[in-house]
């Protein structure tokens, strides 16, 4: 059973963090008719001791010591909150939009699913780097919308913030991490598979990071105010 589990997790189609074991809702709309069950099992379940059962204020933590791992529940997580906030714009920021490049089926998958739902997929990049501007392609301008500042947004080059409905999702990914992707994005003038091999390396490697996902109106107000200014959000009546 436990080489069975490890298996599984290896391949990112259950979650583990701690004791708890959840079978990854990302890797669930790959598999078709499945989904729109499991979705609806995952959104209308006891919630308590869950992200999704936060009331205003709260806020949970969770800590990883892979990349990779966090990196399967942070879109895990991602899923879960535009399952419960159809329809409503998913705004993040990242000092480097690297995924797309390490892991661009994964990412594309959570632009598609959002998009599907009718909520818009607007991403700020804090570079303006050549390989930030290599994934401008990925973003068609209205449903999906793609900014880059050219400067850091918020001091540190390893948070990754977003928002959702009341939701925050806040990212600390290993600094030696971080500063691995910035010496990268500095040196480098075009995307190749050596480049995109070493963003994958890092996403493979271990270090401590900090995911914690937390509801406050009045906090995600505020952060959406800043992400939000670049981009044309669509209003739903």
């Amino acid at each position: 059973m436990y080489a069975v589990l490890r298996k599984l997790i290896s391949a990112e189609v259950v979650l583990k963090h701690k004791k708890q074991i959840s079978l990854n809702l990302a890797w669930l709309t790959k598999v078709g008719s499945f989904v729109s069950l499991a979705g609806h099992f995952y959104t209308s379940a006891d919630r308590s001791g869950s992200f999704l059962g936060l009331d205003d204020g709260e806020k949970i933590k969770y800590e990883f010591r892979n990349l990779k791992v966090t990196d399967a529940f942070w879109n895990h997580v991602l899923y879960l909150l535009v399952e419960i906030h159809p329809k409503r714009p998913w705004l993040s920021y990242n000092p480097h939009s690297w995924f797309f490049l390490a892991r661009p089926e994964s990412e594309r998958g959570l632009r598609d699913f959002i998009i599907k739902n009718g909520g818009q997929y607007l991403l700020t990049a804090g570079g303006k780097e050549p390989l930030d501007r290599t994934i401008q392609r990925e973003f068609d301008g209205k449903r999906s919308q793609y900014f880059m500042r050219g400067s850091p947004l918020f001091p540190k080059n390893n948070y990754y913030p977003s928002v959702i409905g009341d939701y925050i999702l806040e990212v600390w990914i290993d600094p030696a991490q971080a500063k691995a992707i910035e010496h990268i994005y500095t040196i480098t003038t075009d995307i190749n598979a050596e480049i995109e091999e070493k963003l994958r390396d890092i996403i493979g490697s271990r270090g401590r990071t900090k995911l914690v996902v937390s509801r406050s109106r009045k906090k995600a107000e505020k952060l959406r105010y800043r992400l939000a200014k670049p981009f044309y959000i669509v209003r739903h009546t």
